[in-house]
């Protein structure tokens, strides 16, 4: 059941019925975790149990290090808590992986040699909701959190549905808190809310599904098209990602702020950040903030050296691009934001190069910054978007050895784009037109409609919904983040 179809929105209009003729918080509570079950089984089937199982695993290992008076016991139960959802992400995630990986050894030393693939089917969310899973396990041990007393209301947490399966992902501490009060569906919840939803539905089906169809045939057979296609295509399926990623989470979001739960912001504006260190900072914000907390602190962050500094900050990006992915090409794309991240800590946040240049921060300046930053950034999404390390080399290639392959139209475009860049560059030395730029793109555009009078929020609902109708393709694929 995606959020994208009919079978959804029937579903969320019977949850929101219920909760609203059951005023009890306790069958609330229960009816979401139902509803939640439900929407996961429809989603993923079988796994179901596997959903069950690392919540009972997560919870009595939670249970057991807050019960435990000593720090070896603590400790643990928390290497439990810790192994149980890993291997489980290993195994469903990374199994096949492994062995592909061990047959090309042995094809190495003895042709012929293999062992068979499982083809174990990676169920809908496990990167997720194994995450979360985690997180409650991690805080309790670290003293954030107490343990929560209630198990349906700790299996809620884990399971509720407008993020399960893609994010954002939500800490105990910021969800299970809120379950102390009754749900009140009100009219303002419900205006933002369906505001919320139909921006995400609009950015994934309009936006990111219309562009996907032309990323998807040149990243197919990359060495078949010249190089300006690739470029192309690679920022295509940056607008692509964004987009789509995003367009879930405002879903997400939405449907959990009409029942009066706040989840998460997992973007904000991540293609007009000035340097690398920001654009991770404002983008899948709660994955960067879980491997900041749970994989970088641990692993000493900056507290031991500059050498050991550079060490954790890179081992941290190489496990956050392993968690996208069971390919190589996703360890070489966390390990190319990794090295970015290091030159940028060395170079401006030691070295301080440029710190006295006072021009650097005018607005012209910081044009350029954001072009930089955002031009490595995609580079970064061809390494994510190739299909294999083959393909990848030939996308490389493409771009290193370019062909300058033009057609009319290509020609059209490059000089557009170039133009377009050179005004905004002439533009942004005026100080009235950047103030009014910065209001355009960063003004609360969804706050505005959400408040408006329910006759002028009703137009809004009525062109998007329009639009969505006119304007999506036939077919709407999965969300992209389905897939990790």
């Amino acid at each position: 059941m995606m959020f994208t179809t009919p079978e959804f929105f029937i579903f969320l209009v019977i949850v929101i019925l219920l909760i609203e003729l059951i005023r009890k918080r306790l069958w609330q509570q229960i009816i979401l975790l139902i509803a939640s079950y439900y929407f996961y089984w429809c989603s993923s089937s079988i796994h179901i149990l596997l959903l069950i199982f690392v919540t009972l695993a997560s919870y009595l290992c939670g249970w057991k290090i807050w019960k435990s008076e000593t720090l070896k016991r603590k400790r643990i139960w928390l290497a439990v808590g810790t192994i149980i959802p890993l291997a489980v992400l290993a195994y469903f995630k990374y199994i096949d992986f492994g062995i592909t990986q061990i047959n090309n050894v042995l094809g190495f030393f003895s042709p012929g040699a293999s062992i068979p693939l499982l083809e174990v089917l990676l169920p809908v969310g496990v990167s997720f909701f194994t995450f979360q899973a985690l997180s409650y396990v991690f805080d309790i041990y670290l003293g954030k959190i107490e343990h929560e007393g209630k198990f349906y209301r700790y299996a809620l947490f884990i399971a509720f549905f407008p993020a399960l399966v893609a994010g954002p992902i939500v800490r105990a501490s910021e969800f299970l808190p809120q379950l102390k009060s009754k749900i009140c569906i009100t009219g303002a919840n419900l205006q933002a809310g369906v505001t919320l939803i139909i921006w995400g539905l609009f950015k994934k089906m309009v936006i990111a599904d219309n562009i996907g169809k032309y990323v998807d045939i040149v990243y197919a057979n990359p060495s078949g098209y010249p190089s300006l296609y690739v470029i192309a295509a690679t920022i295509l399926f940056g607008i692509q990602i964004y987009c789509d990623f995003s367009g879930y989470a405002n879903i997400a979001i939405g449907v959990g702020r009409i029942f009066g739960f706040k989840i998460p912001e997992n973007f904000d504006m991540p293609y007009f950040t000035r340097n690398i260190q920001i654009f991770w900072r404002k983008w899948h914000m709660t994955l960067s903030r879980f491997i900041h907390d749970y994989v970088y602190i641990p692993l000493g962050g900056n507290r031991k050296g500059h050498l050991r500094t550079y060490v954790n900050l890179f081992a941290s990006m190489v496990i956050c691009g392993f968690w996208h992915g069971a390919a190589w090409t996703f360890v070489i794309w966390g390990a190319y934001h990794g090295i970015m991240l290091l030159l940028h800590r060395y170079f401006v946040g030691e070295r301080k190069w440029g710190a006295s240049l006072k021009f650097l921060d005018s607005n012209p300046a910081v044009f350029v910054k954001v072009l930089i930053t955002q031009a490595l950034v995609f580079f970064g999404w061809m390494i994510f978007r190739a299909n294999s390390l083959s393909d990848l080399m030939t996308c490389v290639q493409k771009i290193i050895f370019f062909d300058f392959q033009f057609s009319g139209a290509m020609k059209v475009a490059v000089v557009g784009g170039i133009l377009m860049v050179l005004v905004c560059f002439v533009l942004s030395f005026n100080k009235k037109i950047v103030e009014l730029v910065k209001k355009i793109i960063f003004f609360d555009y969804m706050g505005y409609f959400s408040s408006q009078k329910v006759q002028y929020w009703v137009i809004y609902i009525v062109v998007f919904v329009a639009l969505i109708l006119l304007l999506a393709p036939p077919e709407t694929p999965e969300f992209i983040y389905f897939a990790f």
